[in-house]
């Protein structure tokens, strides 16, 4: 849902003309605030990019493709469905090779007295049957 918003939101400002704020903001560079040391200066316009990859949209065609605004709005939707798919899948997969590597349960062990012969199940009632 938060993809498709942010898609939705984006073909939005990119039809936008030039001289508008929010285009200017979203095209613009960050110059003053805090980053991560050794990262790199972001755009919203960069964060945007993993979401057009996730949704497996040409990222040098996006703004093109956004400036038709139906054409564009089943674009988002084809790439949500997509995208909800592919984790799906990937979920599953995931937990079917849990349950793959689940590690088989031991057998028991039995333990037999040297006294009297009986059968227990651990070490520990063993020793306890025999200083008992």
């Amino acid at each position: 849902m938060l993809m498709k918003t942010q898609l939705r939101w984006a073909g939005h400002i990119s039809r936008m003309e030039d001289r508008c704020l929010p285009k200017i903001v979203f095209c613009s560079e960050l110059t003053t605030g805090c980053c991560n040391r050794s990262a790199p200066k972001m755009r919203y316009k960069d964060s945007l990019k993993q979401y057009i990859s996730l949704g497996h949209i040409d990222y040098h065609q996006w703004s093109t493709l956004a400036s038709n605004r139906e054409i564009w709005s089943h674009i988002i939707h084809n790439a949500a469905v997509s995208f909800e798919n592919t984790c799906r899948i990937c979920l599953k997969e995931k937990r079917q090779s849990r349950k793959n590597h689940a590690l088989p349960m031991p057998p028991k062990e039995t333990s037999r007295c040297a006294f009297c012969n009986r059968t227990c199940l651990s070490c520990i009632g063993l020793f306890s049957h025999q200083h008992a």
